[in-house]
């Protein structure tokens, strides 16, 4: 063969891999604006940048796209658990410090759901997997009401929110598996 038809032909492979066989690679935008369709409580561009950051995001399925969300989701109560013990550390309130320690324990159950729910994710178990995560998805809320319950200002609005909104994402790509 001549080179310029091997071009020719490598050409075509590369687009068919990456055009026409559907399932091979989830477009993080294509996969966030199904899942935004699928619950109007997801904002699109949060999705896609929250995936879009995580490295090997662009080159998944959709189950690939759910394991990632899944372990940001991870990594995020992860990072709220660790302000919630520095605060915790420096509170001197007694209503802030309960609200606090509330959080840590709402947040710990998180932690040990999403080590849960991940591997019934890539194990196919998608039914453990949505159990555990929809626990999750309630933690922010729960941990929020506490400080509106004794009337402190949460420290953790933000913090709620994002962990709240990774967790419906990773939620909704979970069920769109099956």
């Amino acid at each position: 063969m001549r080179p310029s038809t091997i071009c020719i032909l490598l050409a075509v492979a590369v687009l068919v891999h990456h055009h026409l066989l559907p399932g091979v690679e989830a477009s993080v935008e294509a996969a966030c604006r199904d899942a935004a369709n699928s619950s109007p409580n997801i904002k699109f561009d949060f999705c896609v940048a929250a995936l879009s950051s995580y490295p090997g995001s662009r080159s998944v399925d959709t189950k690939g796209l759910a394991v990632i969300a899944a372990s940001l989701t991870k990594d995020k109560a992860s990072s709220v658990v660790a302000k919630v013990k520095s605060l915790l550390a420096k509170a001197s309130d007694k209503k802030t410090k309960q609200c606090l320690e509330s959080c840590e324990n709402v947040y710990e159950d998180v932690l040990s759901d999403l080590d849960t729910s991940i591997p019934a994710i890539k194990e196919g178990r998608l039914g453990d997997a949505k159990t555990y995560l929809s626990t999750a998805v309630d933690a922010p809320s729960t941990c929020e009401e506490g400080f509106e319950e004794l009337q402190v200002p949460s420290p953790l609005t933000k913090e709620d929110s994002d962990l709240t909104q990774i967790c419906i994402i990773t939620l909704a790509f979970t069920n769109m598996l099956g």
